[in-house]
């Protein structure tokens, strides 16, 4: 194989020897290189941690020329800058954190052949950049954390989207992406888009053997922060939480209990944000709490633990968050703080991501209606067009949509122009200018019509060969002298349209289809919680195939929780269960999310129960005896096993609409509650446990209520020793039941509606104490 000068091409193995420093290919590495040298496009699926990044650094080194990296990760981009070069490697980066006059020398040294690999951010790629960049000898496009391609991913970006165009303007060089995280599908798309669909595909398999997965249900926020601070681990660890205001709890909870930590969140100045990072990164800090704005760009092989405060909103998102950790090969731990609840947190942020049609309409007929191109406008004042209660982020997301139909561009805060107003001669004479600011004034009086001129400071200073300070400067010295005045640009982006004179037509079908696909992501991130084995469930989820029905390491697998993950016959009891289960959702006929399938099969008195007559149905407390997290596990089985379909509907709710999932009857379902279903098999998820009586508390002559007020009182101390509402130490019905029934053991108290183990350890003793003593029982 020779170069186009007629030299011949060094051997993949000697380059990984002389320019990396490298001995040999870890496993998977050698396949995707020589396949990229000799022949072309690939993709390749390789887990966090397995050496991803030779695969395009090597094969740029032996094809020469210049090989381009897209990355949206400006912090791995200095990283991986900053160690190619300590190798030697001729290595750069153009990406925003670079003033405008180094990022034309940059590009100008790539054109010239100076750079072997150039690191660009996907936002670069403007019609200009493209065109200056086909003069360099481009022989590789590599496009890193390739998953933001695909719109089902778990992180897309709309910027990504004209991947697939720079490629055919650049002719088409040999194409390679990368990710750690892509379903089937996903893998398919990303090959759509860049329009390569018969590339190669290297998928190396999702397996971490060195982590061991944990999932720790806990009650509330209260159980996370009490048991936070004892599973920080001497080594590096790393904690992710789904908001800004569960970072700082969650890093206030920690230094309270004395452990070292920084929080990092996008909220937070990007000096904090910077030191933060470096501090943690040092190992001058153990611990850093953070949101998922960190860690992407973060490569620090020793973190020896990933908790999650919060549930995430995918699988993908989780399997990539919790590849920070080991990434060494050494022995890590990641764990869960699984609270089913937490699923409404990333509901609110699906809806708020998918707005409805109406509003990304009402925001673009907002934008014509400014009555300029680009409109530079704050998501304040376009929030405004949108109903009152919307907010920022709402108008944010309508412009995501108008970016990802075609109908916007995001224009950074570097391409906003400022207006030179040229002013009347002034009396008394002429006055001179000379050097830049003379190249200047004479630029604005040609270009300038009805006397005034957008001047774009970067662009003029290329134009005129100056740097963009001489430009601002002769513009502010040219006002000064009474020439012009001079209206800077301001430090905020703007939108491009670039359809403005095309209607908005919007597939409402396709975004609701969006909105339901994200909703049932989210659902799989729940029903991880509830596996019989982790680590079987996330290789499945990624299409891979263990060989082993059970892993033995994960939580689940070493505390022995009950069930299979292929399903078995039902026993006796667990099939009365499951039949009163079918039953309710079967006369549940509108179709209800499994929250309130619960609570009507629990026999919840809530306000939403009643206003829905839901109450008055015979299945209604036919499961009493269970808790409501119980009957939404038999639920989530359910659905897997086929006796019950999750859909995701939209239905308006007050103003606007909402999208949820919702449960119904499968014809296998049917069969089953009627006891005509042969062979049927599920994981029932909650083992040997015995079907429970349910309690007859409902006449209220048994209950003796000046026990019920002693109870209340107990609880009314609780709540204000732990500042807390009462009804987080026991709801009425746990206390009524509790009255009616006046268990004398801890197994008692648990067969109370509500009361859980975590909350029995912590409130169940002052209670067995208040009815003892109440009764005369105390010593």
């Amino acid at each position: 194989m020779f170069y186009p000068s007629g030299q011949p091409v060094p051997s993949i193995e000697e380059t990984l020897r002389s320019r990396l420093g490298l001995p040999s290919f870890r496993p998977g590495q050698a396949e995707v290189v020589e396949h990229l040298v000799e022949r072309g496009d690939a993709l390749v699926v390789m887990p966090t941690g397995a050496g991803k990044s030779l695969c395009y650094q090597l094969p740029s080194l032996v094809l020469g020329g210049v090989a381009v990296v897209v990355s949206p990760l400006i912090a791995l981009m200095k990283d991986q800058v900053d160690g190619l070069c300590a190798r030697g490697v001729r290595a750069t980066l153009i990406n925003s954190t670079l003033a405008p006059e180094l990022r034309r020398e940059r590009l100008r040294e790539v054109q010239g052949g100076k750079w072997e690999l150039v690191f660009v951010a996907p936002e670069r790629f403007t019609p200009r950049f493209v065109e200056d960049l086909k003069a360099a000898d481009v022989r590789l496009l590599a496009i890193d954390e390739a998953h933001c391609l695909s719109q089902w991913g778990h992180d897309f970006r709309p910027d990504y989207l004209r991947l697939g165009l720079v490629r055919a303007n650049l002719g088409k060089p040999r194409t390679v992406a990368l990710t750690a995280t892509a379903t089937v599908e996903v893998q398919h798309d990303i090959l759509r888009v860049l329009g390569i669909p018969e590339a190669r595909r290297f998928v190396r398999g999702f397996d971490r053997p060195n982590l061991r997965l944990e999932c720790l249900e806990v009650e509330g926020p209260r159980a996370k922060d009490q048991i936070l601070p004892s599973l920080v681990t001497p080594g590096p660890t790393m904690v992710y939480c789904a908001t800004r205001n569960n970072v700082d709890r969650a890093a206030r909870v920690l230094a309270e209990a004395g452990v070292p930590v920084v929080a990092y969140h996008a909220g937070m100045e990007l000096p904090e944000r910077t030191a933060a990072q470096e501090r943690f990164m040092a190992g001058e800090v153990p611990v850093v709490v953070a949101t998922n704005a960190f860690g992407m760009g973060v490569d620090k092989a020793d973190v020896r633990t990933v908790i999650h405060y919060d549930l995430p909103g995918t699988v993908e998102a989780y399997y990539q968050e919790i590849g920070r950790a080991g990434r060494d090969g050494q022995r890590s731990r990641v764990i869960l703080l699984y609270r089913e609840e937490d699923r409404r947190t990333q509901e609110f942020f699906v809806n708020l991501a998918h707005p409805p049609a109406a509003w990304v309409q009402a925001i673009w007929a907002e934008l014509l209606a400014r009555g300029e191109n680009p409109v530079h406008a704050s998501l304040e004042s376009l929030a405004q067009a949108l109903p009152d209660d919307a907010s920022e982020r709402a108008a944010g997301s309508c412009l995501h949509v108008l970016q990802r139909e075609g109908f916007v561009r995001r224009v950074a805060a570097s391409e906003r122009p400022g207006v030179a107003t040229l002013l009347p001669p002034r009396r008394g004479g002429a006055v001179t200018v000379d050097g830049a600011r003379a190249r200047v004034w004479e630029w604005t009086r040609a270009h300038a019509a009805d006397g005034r001129v957008s001047v774009w400071p970067e662009r003029l200073a290329e134009e005129l060969d100056l740097t963009r300070d001489q430009v601002t400067a002769a513009l502010r010295g040219l006002e000064e002298r009474g020439f012009l005045r001079w209206t800077a640009p301001e430090r905020t982006g703007g939108v491009e349209l670039l359809r403005p004179g095309e209607p908005l037509k919007l597939d409402e079908e396709a975004m609701r289809a969006r909105r339901s696909r994200e909703l049932q992501r989210l659902q799989q991130m729940v029903d991880y919680g509830r596996a019989a084995c982790r680590r079987r469930y996330i290789l499945e989820y990624f299409g891979d195939s263990p060989p082993w029905e059970r892993c033995g390491d994960c939580d689940a697998c070493r505390d022995g929780k009950k069930g299979h993950t292929t399903g078995v016959p039902l026993e006796a009891h667990e099939e009365i269960v499951v039949r009163k289960t079918l039953a309710c959702v079967a006369r549940m006929k509108e179709g209800y999310a499994p929250g309130m399938v619960a609570r009507v099969l629990t026999g919840a008195r809530d306000s939403a129960v009643s206003a829905l007559k839901l109450d008055r149905l015979s299945t209604y407390g036919i499961l009493g005896s269970y808790t409501q997290a119980e009957v939404e596990q038999i639920l989530a089985e359910l659905v897997r096993a086929g006796a019950l379909e999750r859909r995701t509907v939209t239905r308006p709710v007050g103003d606007r609409e909402r999208t949820y999932a919702v449960l119904g009857l499968t014809p296998v379902g049917r069969e089953v509650m009627l006891q005509r279903a042969v062979g049927f098999r599920m994981c029932f998820p909650l083992g040997e446990k015995q079907v429970r009586n349910r309690p007859e508390t409902s006449a209220p002559a048994v209950i003796a209520r000046d026990l019920v007020a002693h109870l209340r009182e107990v609880r009314g101390r609780l709540a204000k020793a732990d500042d807390v509402p009462p009804y987080v130490i026991a709801a009425n019905r746990t206390i009524e039941e509790m009255a009616a029934r006046r268990p004398v053991t801890r197994q008692g108290m648990l067969a109370l509606h509500g009361m859980g183990p975590e909350r029995f350890r912590r409130y169940g003793q002052a209670f067995l104490d208040a009815m003892r003593s109440w009764s005369g029982d105390a010593p």
